[in-house]
């Protein structure tokens, strides 16, 4: 069982915390604590604003059956919103499962801690690699272009394709 900070490759300048059960078997009754309030919801840059404090998700409410290899992936924020709300601190957050062993009658307790600290992020690249995202929107941008000579009348945009007379002529 584990909990970190990544980057988002989709959003570049989002911090997401994982929880990601990393052991082989289904952990039960999965509760966290924090020995400090988790920030939430922690956006902006420079000079952002302190972020409230986490009030419902997995963190707080637990996770009742957490199969090996599930994640859960909260949107945490950006590097200046957590900034804000941890200073300079380290969150290190426990977990708090039960396992059902082969051949046991009873559960048994494992407490994991993980430490996450956001000041691993600072000065760190948060340049925009979407390459989906930047298709889509030029796509996009071709199909309004079209779009608009299309619609400016009859025959206003016709396009034909001619085979060349010369097949073996090289381009």
């Amino acid at each position: 069982m584990g909990s970190t900070s990544v980057p988002d490759p989709q959003r570049p300048t989002i911090i997401n915390l994982v929880i990601e059960n990393t052991g082989k078997g289904v952990a039960h009754d999965v509760r966290f604590d924090c020995a400090r309030d988790i920030p939430a919801r922690a956006f902006g840059f420079e000079n952002a604003a302190v972020p409230e404090s986490m009030k419902d998700g997995p963190l707080i409410n637990g996770i009742p059956s957490f199969g090996p290899g599930e994640r859960r992936i909260i949107t945490w924020g950006q590097y200046g919103g957590l900034k804000a709300g941890l200073g300079d601190e380290v969150l290190d957050i426990s977990a708090v499962y039960f396992s059902s062993p082969p051949l046991r009658v009873k559960k048994q307790k494992h407490r994991t801690t993980s430490r996450v600290d956001i000041r691993s992020f600072e000065g760190t690249d948060a340049s925009d690699r979407n390459w989906e995202k930047k298709q889509a929107e030029q796509m996009e941008k071709i199909a309004k272009a079209l779009t608009f000579l299309t619609d400016r009348g009859e025959g206003a945009l016709k396009v034909t394709i001619t085979p060349s007379d010369n097949h073996d002529e090289k381009i």
